[in-house]
């Protein structure tokens, strides 16, 4: 059934691959332009039952027909192997705006102070420790009051070996970030057991390695902390973007198939397929941002039960990104 596969369709697959995985930091692939295949071992048979995910209208497949606007969740695991129960460690909303043909980038901090279904409050990263993407996806809708109903999730350290295999990506370090830097560099050759000279010397726009790049994506003792930790984090997705359009769609295909095993979707294969061919025909624009924005959460955050939380405005917070997502309206005041 996957033979005979015409060439824009091979391209349709590589464009929705390109965003669905891409746009995720911890990136487990890219592009297939090898067959149907290939992409079916991440695209599952069954859907998220709805009432898991805190929905109860009916289920409706992506349609980009009718200008919809449709959000999904993309998880960056903090996992070293698939036994391993994990926390979130980034997490960001992707949306695709149809009739303004935009991609929104949103990250989410990952610290806020919700309430999780069955668990009380805690952290937004907690959610999947204790129920994986389907009680994440549920803390989102609820918390955001939003209806995210599909998700993407890599492994965090599948990042350095994708990176190696584009060649590296261009990142601007700044002076200040070095020794921050250097430190997480050399953390994570000891935990991936890198060998190899890999820190950074000196300042400025140059190219980097897959692990100083995941190493850069995880600084957050210098600046503004987690917020600028997820600013980061968002330069690497779209340096990498911006990298893997140089690459040809074979290398990419590889890329994918090397690194398959790292990636877990609930989006069907018909759903990447509609998204690939709204893609294909059309010319997007990206846009970054992060929720809570400035000036909705409390400076410092809060001690509770002697725990650090990022506590936020919830109401002004909700009004403030649905403006953002479905009018196109990005109030940061």
């Amino acid at each position: 059934m996957f033979n005979n596969i015409s060439n824009d369709t091979k391209k349709m697959i590589r464009i929705s691959i390109y965003l669905i995985i891409v746009f995720v930091l911890f990136v487990g692939g890219f592009f297939t332009g090898k067959s149907l295949k290939l992409l079916s071992k991440i695209a599952p048979e069954n859907q998220l039952d709805r009432n898991s995910i805190g929905l109860s209208n009916p289920s409706t497949d992506i349609d980009f027909s009718d200008n919809k606007i449709v959000t999904f969740a993309v998880f960056g695991l903090d996992r070293r192997d698939k036994n391993e129960i994990p926390r979130s460690d980034a997490i960001m909303l992707v949306t695709i705006d149809t009739s303004r043909k935009k991609i929104k980038l949103t990250s989410v901090m990952r610290d806020i102070y919700i309430t999780i279904d069955g668990i009380g409050k805690d952290k937004l990263n907690h959610a999947y420790f204790y129920g994986g993407p389907a009680l994440s996806l549920k803390t989102i809708n609820n918390t955001f009051n939003m209806n995210v109903e599909d998700y993407v999730s890599v492994d965090f350290f599948n990042l350095p070996t994708i990176i190696d295999d584009l060649g590296g990506i261009e990142l601007d370090i700044k002076k200040s970030e070095i020794n921050n830097l250097n430190k997480y560099i050399q953390e994570n050759q000891s935990l991936l057991n890198i060998s190899g000279e890999h820190l950074i010397k000196e300042s400025g726009v140059q190219t980097v390695s897959g692990i100083q790049a995941l190493s850069y994506a995880r600084i957050r003792d210098v600046g503004d902390g987690d917020f600028e930790r997820t600013e980061r984090q968002r330069k690497v997705i779209l340096a990498m973007i911006e990298k893997a359009q140089s690459i040809s769609p074979l290398k990419l295909s590889k890329l994918l198939e090397k690194n398959i095993d790292a990636i877990e979707t609930s989006l069907s294969l018909n759903k990447i397929l509609s998204l690939g061919a709204n893609l294909l025909l059309n010319k997007y624009t990206i846009e970054q941002t992060r929720i809570p924005f400035e000036g909705d959460y409390d400076d410092g955050g809060r001690i509770i039960d002697g725990i650090w939380y990022l506590t936020f405005d919830k109401e002004t917070t909700v009004n403030k990104f649905k403006n953002y997502i479905y009018n196109d309206v990005l109030d940061q005041k």
